[in-house]
């Protein structure tokens, strides 16, 4: 038995088995599994699994941050999971609404919500690797363009520009394919009714800037590239069709299945869903745009010192539609996604911190190797619950060091003009394509970041009492 199915079992066995799972999930770090009964979640014996950095549990979900044997462990859990009786045939989530129904749980709005944070962190889930890849390669487009090795207009620009773009632009699809797995809805219909809010002829229909109707029905003329939420609700609205549908005389229709759905969905999409989805992102978009015109400073430095709540909680996702929508509507991102760098930094800081001062070998370690995984990919995970969480004095620091950062991005006006985990590696995404000092400033705002988080930490974050040797030496393999 490999070393990573050794892994999956043992978490198995601690979540009650494969029969007390209602889906399982994966971001960058961190493996999501939604239990049905969360007394049988043994969340000792899970954080003592090899590889296993932290593991915590909240209303029937339990996140495993395990950034070395993720991958693995996943692809092996899921393919136990759905390749069992334990789940449908697309081995996709069972929603929140479902499970609080299975315990015997009244549906609250907590339960709600919790069900759209799922929705969004599941349905973008296939899509993270390209989500930041083509953030990178738009960043150092970014870089080509200002060091006029590219010039901006030109045909090879517009390739390059588009190469990245696509898909961004075309995310709708993406997302649907996420979004069916999580909902169980039949893949193909979903990924049609993407395409029919990116059909080319209604794109130009949009442009034209004319009236739309259907059977003299007005139609929303809604331009639905790069967007999240409009195809999110529609392919949720499927999904409850799709359990009308499922009815033992139905299966006569071999094929043709699923063509009454399609026949309402269709035109639902473009009436009722899509409309409503954009509107529902548009009220969040500028709700955080008006925040940030009407106080900048004082709103990017609150959200710096609240975002590491939301990072270390996993409820970080519900910013992304926001962040996507800023870019597509202003061309750079001037308040989510910079909270999101000065609080890297500031974890940056502190493992740094920890690393120069600690005396134990392997604390040492482990800082370095969460010192290069924010540093080379933006990850903060081991730093967040390796270091900070284990040792609970770096908490404050941290804290504050990344409300200093977005104090000054705030100050300043620092934009983000791509999104992709902030790194030093991907620093070139805070490059403005039409010239300016942005970049400076970002660099100057999280180089100040790091170096209060580096002094902070210096002085009153750092105790190794925390730890065992054996206990973080296991943690420092990952």
């Amino acid at each position: 038995m490999e070393k990573h199915e050794r892994i999956g079992n043992e978490i198995i066995a601690n979540i009650g088995k494969l029969t007390n799972v209602g889906s399982v999930a994966r971001c960058y770090t961190r493996l999501r599994i939604r239990i049905k009964d969360d007394a049988k979640v043994e969340l000792d014996k899970l954080n003592e699994i090899e590889g296993v950095v932290k593991a915590f549990a909240s209303e029937g979900k339990v996140q495993i941050v395990m950034p070395g044997y993720l991958d693995k462990v996943f692809e092996y859990i899921n393919a136990e999971f759905t390749g069992g009786s334990h789940a449908s045939e697309s081995g996709a989530a069972v929603h929140s609404d479902e499970v609080a129904e299975k315990n015997g749980k009244p549906f609250t709005l907590k339960r709600l919500l919790n069900g759209v944070l799922d929705a969004i962190s599941n349905s973008l889930t296939p899509v993270i690797g390209g989500l930041a890849m083509a953030g990178l390669f738009l960043a150092l487009l970014n870089l080509l363009t200002v060091s006029h090795i590219v010039a901006q207009g030109s045909q090879t620009y517009r390739l390059l520009y588009l190469m990245g773009n696509s898909l961004f632009y075309f995310l709708p699809f993406l997302v649907a394919y996420g979004a069916s797995r999580y909902f169980k809805t039949n893949t193909i219909l979903s990924l049609m009714l993407a395409g029919i809010m990116m059909q080319p002829d209604f794109v130009k229909m949009v442009s034209a800037g004319n009236a739309i109707h259907l059977f003299g029905i007005p139609v929303a003329a809604v331009d639905y590239s790069t967007s999240l939420i409009p195809i999110l609700v529609t392919v949720w609205v499927q999904s409850l069709l799709e359990k009308v549908v499922d009815r033992p005389w139905m299966n006569k229709l071999g094929l043709l299945k699923m063509f009454p759905v399609f026949l309402v969905m269709a035109p639902l999409t473009l009436l009722v869903t899509g409309p409503i989805g954009q509107g529902v992102a548009s009220v969040i978009a500028n709700g955080s745009l008006w925040i940030y015109d009407q106080a900048p400073v004082v709103g990017i430095t609150l959200l710096s010192l609240l975002i590491g709540f939301f990072i270390i909680t996993g409820s970080h996702w519900v910013f992304f539609p926001v962040a996507i929508a800023n870019l597509k509507q202003l061309g750079y991102d001037p308040f989510l996604w910079v909270a999101f760098a000065v609080w890297n930094f500031a974890e940056l800081g502190m493992a740094l911190a920890i690393l120069v001062k600690g005396k134990k070998r392997s604390v040492k370690t482990f800082s370095a190797t969460a010192a290069f995984s924010i540093a080379a990919s933006g990850i903060t995970e081991p730093a967040v619950y390796g270091l900070m969480l284990k040792m609970k004095k770096p908490i404050i620091p941290s804290i504050i060091a990344s409300g200093v950062g977005g104090l000054f991005f705030g100050l300043c006006q620092v934009k983000v003009f791509s999104l992709v985990t902030v790194s030093i590696l991907s620093l070139p995404q805070f490059i403005n394509p039409a010239g300016g000092n942005n970049f400076v400033l970002a660099v100057v705002g999280l180089l100040l970041t790091t170096v209060v988080s580096f002094v902070l930490n210096w002085f009153w974050g750092i105790d190794e009492s925390m730890f065992d040797e054996d206990e973080i030496e296991a943690a420092s393999e990952v």
